[in-house]
C-alpha cells in the first residue's frame, strides 16, 4: 500500500477524487510505546453501519521484520490512523481527513508463505466496545429514553463524541436486568419512537456516536446526487472532471427485495396490536393501516398498488397478517409508566417503518468521499437502459423507478491503491406511483 496515491501532486493536492494521503498508522504496544507501522500496511477498510453502535476497521499487515514477536502483539492494543486528502482548487469538495483512535479486537488470517515474510490482519473497533464488555447495569432507571441513553453513553461507556436526540418524551421507570450498557440501549431502543418512527443507534467516522430517529434523518437535506450515466462532459485533470468523477457511480447492483409475500406477514401495510393491562384486567385491540396512519416516506410514491388484492381485500386491510402482543401494567408505578408503555401507541407504525425500509435496497460503488456517512440522504440519477446516442436526453431518459432519494445504511471505505467506497442505500417507497 503506497503512503499516498499516485494522483497526488508534489504540494499534496489531489487531481482525482479517489486519491488520498496516508499520514500515519501508529501502534501502541502494552508498554504504551508508539510505533509507526505505516510501511507494513497493505490495505485499510473502514466500516460504518446504521445498525451498529461502533466503528470497525480491518488493516492488512505485511510483516517482514518480526514485528509481531518483537512487540508481543496480544490483541488489545491502541492504533491511531490518519488519512487525508486536499482536493484541487475550484472543486466542490473541501479538505477532508479521518483521524481515528481504535483498539485491536482480533488478530486473524495469519499466513506465512515464505520464511522471511508473514501476513495477518488487525480487526479494530471503537474504544467504547471494550468499555461495554467490562461491566453490566444492575440499577433502576427513570426518565425519557433519550435521557437514559445519554446517561449510559456518558457515565458507563464514557463516550466523549456523541449526539443524542431526545425527542422521546414519555417518562418511563424500571430496572436494568443485568445487561451490558450497549445491550441496555438496544433494549430501550425497542420502545423509542419519534412520531411513530423508530430510532437508530450508530457511529460514524466524522460525527461520532448518533442516536436519532428515522423522521429526523428523512428531514435532513440530500448530501449529494450521484450519477449512473455513460458519458463525461469535462476533460481529464480539470475541476469539472474532478467533480464529475466524485459523483459518478462506478458499480450498481441490487437484490431489489420488492416482493409482497414477506411484507404482508411482517405488518408493513397492516397489523394488529393486542394489549393486556394486568392491573386493570383490560384487553384491547388496536389496528394499523398504511393508508390511515400515513407513515413517513423518503419518496412520494407507494411501495404497492391499490389494485392488488388478496382474498378480495386490499393490502391495507389485511390486519390479521401480523399480530403484536404487549403486556401493560398501568399501576406498576404511581406517577410513571413502565418500560412497555411507549410501545402501546406506536409499535405498529414503528415496525411498519422498519419493514418498509427494506423495500428497495442497492449497493453502489463510488470514489472515496470523506464526508459521506450512514444516516445521510443521497439522490441517485440513473438513465434508463438505452443506447449511448439516446442517453443525451435528460431528464426524459432518467429512470424514475430506480432513481431518486435513498437513505445510506452502510458504508465501506477501502484504502488501497485508490480510495473507493461501497455504499448500501435503502428506501421505503419510489419516486413514481
Amino acid at each position: 500500500m503506497p503512503s499516498s496515491s499516485t494522483r497526488v501532486t508534489n504540494d499534496g493536492g489531489s487531481v482525482a477524487p479517489d486519491s488520498y494521503i496516508l499520514k500515519s498508522v501508529k501502534f501502541f504496544n502494552n508498554e504504551e510505546k508508539e510505533i509507526e507501522i505505516k510501511a507494513f500496511v497493505q490495505q485499510i477498510e473502514l466500516y460504518e453501519d446504521i445498525n451498529h453502535p461502533f466503528l470497525e476497521a480491518i488493516i492488512f499487515i505485511q510483516d517482514a521484520t518480526n514485528f509481531y514477536e518483537e512487540q508481543k502483539v496480544m490483541g488489545n492494543e491502541k492504533v491511531t490512523i490518519k488519512i487525508k486528502r486536499e482536493p484541487m482548487d475550484e472543486t466542490e469538495e473541501t479538505v477532508s481527513e479521518f483521524d481515528l483512535t481504535l483498539y485491536i479486537a482480533e488478530v486473524f488470517n495469519f499466513v506465512r508463505e515464505q520464511p522471511g515474510k508473514q501476513f495477518y490482519k488487525f480487526r479494530l473497533v471503537s474504544e467504547h466496545l471494550y468499555n461495554n464488555q467490562s461491566k453490566v447495569l444492575q440499577r433502576s432507571f427513570q426518565g425519557s429514553i433519550g435521557k437514559l441513553v445519554k446517561d449510559i453513553c456518558d457515565k458507563d461507556l464514557r463516550i466523549e463524541n456523541c449526539v443524542i436526540n431526545s425527542d422521546t418524551k414519555d417518562i418511563i421507570k424500571g430496572v436494568y436486568p443485568t445487561i451490558r450498557p450497549i445491550q441496555a440501549i438496544n433494549w430501550l431502543l425497542k420502545n423509542a419512537f419519534d412520531n411513530g418512527t423508530p430510532y437508530f443507534f450508530y457511529e460514524t467516522l466524522q460525527n461520532g456516536l448518533q442516536f436519532n430517529s428515522l423522521e429526523n434523518l428523512y428531514e435532513e437535506d440530500v448530501y449529494e446526487t450521484y450519477e449512473f450515466i455513460p458519458y463525461f462532459k469535462h476533460g481529464t485533470g480539470t475541476a469539472g472532471s474532478y467533480n464529475e468523477l466524485r459523483k459518478r457511480v462506478i458499480a450498481f447492483g441490487s437484490e431489489l427485495n420488492m416482493g409482497k409475500l414477506n411484507d404482508i406477514g411482517s405488518g408493513a401495510y397492516a397489523a394488529t396490536l393486542h394489549t393486556l393491562d394486568v392491573s386493570k384486567k383490560e384487553y384491547k385491540k388496536t389496528f394499523y393501516s398504511y393508508d390511515k396512519q400515513s407513515p413517513k416516506k423518503i419518496a412520494k410514491g407507494k411501495p404497492f398498488s391499490d389494485n392488488t388484492k388478496i382474498l378480495d381485500r386490499n393490502l391495507v386491510d389485511l390486519k390479521e397478517g401480523k399480530n403484536y402482543f404487549v403486556n401493560l401494567n398501568a399501576n406498576s408505578f404511581p406517577d410513571h409508566k413502565n418500560y412497555h408503555a411507549p410501545s402501546n401507541t406506536t409499535i405498529l407504525k414503528s415496525q411498519a417503518h422498519l419493514n418498509l425500509l427494506t423495500y428497495n435496497k442497492h449497493s453502489i460503488g463510488i470514489t472515496g468521499d470523506f464526508g459521506l456517512s450512514v444516516g445521510m440522504k443521497v439522490k441517485l440519477d440513473t438513465i434508463k437502459p438505452t443506447t449511448i446516442e439516446d442517453a443525451e436526453l435528460p431528464p426524459v431518459m432518467l429512470d424514475k423507478y430506480m432513481g431518486g432519494t435513498y437513505l445510506v445504511t452502510r458504508v465501506v471505505h477501502k484504502f488501497g491503491d485508490t480510495y473507493d467506497m461501497k455504499v448500501d442505500i435503502q428506501r421505503d417507497s419510489v419516486e413514481k406511483e
